[in-house]
């Protein structure tokens, strides 16, 4: 997440749709005044070799009336890179009137399985050269298992990042990601750019590509997106019919 008060906008990052890439790039826009989410560590190192501002003002005291009485006047708020648009207006009470709020999305089917592909690797299920030797049936089991349990969660957690009923969110398409970056910068008047978004590319996966396409979405398998994804079908307009790539 990023609040600049210096060019009045805040970008939400939603998992898995370039938002540390786009934190990243963003960072170097900013000013010691503006809130700055951390990235993990090894990015937060190579934004300070690049003399991009890392991470700030991301823990905020708040007065706390009703602790009053007990002496705990002051109150922590904590944001995270995926801390939501509610976190803005509920917690920290920012006005965010006169802010260009943005965020990106992704189609829902691609979505869950980088999702998936991430989070066997991020939680050190397998390392790479173990998901790389997955067979077709091994990696679509563990594939239906990620799904019945962590589908809901995951786009109940998108969900609450972008969603106000006060604040209008633009909301931009991951699958035209440079394109849309170039329109941000414009929209934005961003401007002296230290570097370009093409040379950022954090947290690539060196998982062979030929292990995304064994993976399948069976009957039951696209009911789950259906249901668990109906917000981002419905009020963006994606199709429910599942990529041709992972149709049996």
């Amino acid at each position: 997440m990023i609040v600049s008060k210096k060019h009045k906008f805040v970008f939400l990052k939603t998992p898995k749709t370039g938002g540390s890439s786009l934190e990243f790039y963003l960072s170097q826009f900013c000013d010691k005044h503006d809130i700055i989410t951390p990235l993990l560590p090894n990015e937060e190192k190579r934004k300070k070799k690049l003399s991009l501002l890392n991470s700030r003002n991301y823990k905020i005291k708040k007065f706390n009336f009703k602790n009053f009485k007990k002496f705990k006047i002051l109150r922590k708020v904590v944001l995270n890179d995926h801390s939501s648009l509610k976190v803005l207006e509920n917690d920290i009470k920012l006005n965010l009137n006169n802010y260009y709020i943005f965020a990106f999305i992704r189609n829902p089917y691609n979505w869950i399985v980088s999702f998936f592909l991430w989070q066997l690797f991020f939680y050190k299920t397998f390392n790479v050269e173990q998901i790389n030797k997955l067979s077709k049936k091994e990696i679509n089991l563990l594939f239906r298992l990620f799904l019945t349990t962590r589908c809901a969660g995951i786009f109940y957690e998108i969900k609450q990042i972008i969603f106000s009923k006060k604040y209008k969110v633009n909301i931009f398409r991951y699958e035209e990601y440079k394109e849309n970056v170039k329109k941000l910068k414009k929209l934005l008047n961003l401007e002296k750019e230290k570097i370009s978004i093409d040379k950022v590319n954090l947290k690539r996966l060196s998982i062979n590509p030929n292990i995304q396409k064994k993976i399948r979405f069976g009957k039951k398998d696209i009911e789950i997106i259906k249901t668990e994804a109906k917000y981002i079908f419905d009020r963006y307009n994606y199709s429910r019919s599942v990529p041709k790539n992972f149709a049996n």
